[in-house]
């Protein structure tokens, strides 16, 4: 368009200024596509545009400038280009900043510039609306994994055993006509009203997991009585401070699942868990030996979940470490709750 709108006035002599404007757009369209608009113009800065654009609208005055002198001096363009040319040197090369002949030069700038960046910044645009959309579509998948996590976490998250085993100490507590028979029924109905009920909800206080795992432990100690050698701490500086539900759960059944029943040795279990400074730390160990899993074995589900729905909640905020060594098998987590988690 441009090459056509100089061969107009003079077809021998136009294409120095025809070059100039080649130059011109070339610096200024790549600089601004693929510098300006992603950094400056889609995050919103706009004073700094304004700024750019006054740059370039000198960098492309001061090339027609010196293009003119370039055409008078050394070429010989016919009159109705010379006296173009003229007027381009008498304006002197702040010329494009007079008011006089401001709309002249701003007609030309425009007419050059338009096209390809209305072009450009449409891309620009359309290429932010379909990485929102893919972001949202990647942040509704993400929610719907977190769903099937929670559903597959709470299928996974009470051994059938543990329910039998309950069950049957508590009948034979309540046969002997024991205290402890009426006591125990509360602890499981407790438990069972938590998993069902409350920890439903995206967060629960540090308190009300503690005396899940508090009741647990204690229906655990009616099946083993004094086998197993049982030490649970729980501590934290304000119980107020609140956190994903079922975090701990799945590694202390995990304890009481396999510590005692396979240990060749005397069974023990260990559990630490302390809050402070906003900070979780849980060790939760047992004796432990490593027999041969029978074919077709299914297991770690809940142990799998647990680390999935740690990366979800609390990516980048959580260390969890599990090893086995020497008969012992190891949990240590950390993690730091979050802003809207502490109180």
């Amino acid at each position: 368009m441009q090459f056509i709108s100089y061969q107009r006035i003079d077809i021998d002599n136009s294409w120095i200024l025809f070059l100039k404007d080649v130059f011109s757009l070339l610096t200024i369209f790549y600089v601004t596509a693929y510098v300006i608009i992603p950094r400056w113009f889609i995050p919103g800065k706009f004073l700094l545009c304004m700024l750019w654009l006054l740059f370039i609208y000198a960098w492309w005055s001061f090339l027609s400038y010196f293009g003119a002198l370039l055409t008078l001096k050394y070429l010989t363009p016919d009159i109705r280009l010379a006296s173009y040319l003229e007027i381009v040197q008498s304006n002197g090369i702040f010329g494009a900043f007079r008011l006089s002949s401001l709309s002249d030069y701003l007609l030309d700038f425009i007419f050059l510039v338009a096209l390809p960046f209305t072009v450009k910044i449409v891309q620009a645009f359309m290429s932010v609306k379909n990485s929102k959309t893919k972001l949202e579509l990647k942040n509704a998948a993400l929610e719907l994994n977190n769903v099937q996590l929670e559903l597959a976490f709470l299928k996974y998250q009470i051994n059938p055993h543990f329910l039998l085993n309950t069950l049957y100490s508590i009948y034979v507590l309540v046969s002997d006509r024991d205290e402890r028979g009426g006591e125990s029924m509360m602890r499981l109905s407790s438990i069972m009203v938590y998993l069902l009920h409350e920890s439903n909800q995206p967060k629960v206080d540090i308190s009300r997991e503690f005396q899940l795992l508090k009741d647990y432990v204690e229906l655990e100690k009616l099946r083993y009585s004094e086998t197993v050698q049982i030490n649970l701490n729980l501590a934290a500086d304000d119980e107020n401070c609140m956190m994903v539900p079922l975090i701990f759960f799945p590694f202390v059944e995990n304890a009481f699942k396999h510590g005692p029943r396979l240990s060749s040795s005397a069974g023990w279990i260990s559990i630490d868990i302390k809050v402070k400074d906003h900070e979780v730390h849980l060790n939760v160990s047992n004796a432990y030996r490593e027999l041969s899993k029978p074919e077709n074995y299914i297991g770690g589900l809940g142990i799998e979940n647990v680390r999935k729905r740690l990366e979800l909640h609390y990516p980048h905020h959580h260390i969890l470490e599990i090893k086995s060594d020497e008969g012992v098998f190891t949990v240590n987590l950390v993690v730091t709750l979050l802003p809207e988690e502490q109180p």
